[in-house]
């Protein structure tokens, strides 16, 4: 059996910040732009139509905190990511093996 992959989302405490993901989330699933435009417009919080598709599904809800440190070990893998590309650079214009 093949199961769905949920994504998570947070919801901030912040209104003003709910209001900026709520924004990333349509914009990134063009999907729900419909549905939150009308919630929006029902409610006029957008941390209240975050809420509501944790209420029916459309995403799984996790904490702020968990959320922050996603976002922290994401950025230190970037890093990482760049680096190891910038030393394989490096070792390409000296003429040494890739390691990939």
């Amino acid at each position: 059996m093949i199961l769905p992959i949920v994504e998570c989302i947070y919801i901030p405490s912040d209104q003003g910040e709910a209001v900026a993901y709520l924004s990333f989330l349509v914009e990134n699933h063009p999907e729900i732009a419909a549905s939150a435009e009308q919630r929006l417009a029902a409610t006029g919080s957008a941390r209240a139509v975050l809420k509501a598709f944790v209420e029916d599904g459309t995403f799984e809800r996790i904490s702020e905190d968990y959320a922050r440190c996603l976002g922290e070990e994401a950025r230190y893998l970037e890093e990482e990511t760049r680096r190891y590309a910038a030393e394989e650079r490096e070792r390409a214009e000296a003429g040494m093996p890739t390691r990939t």
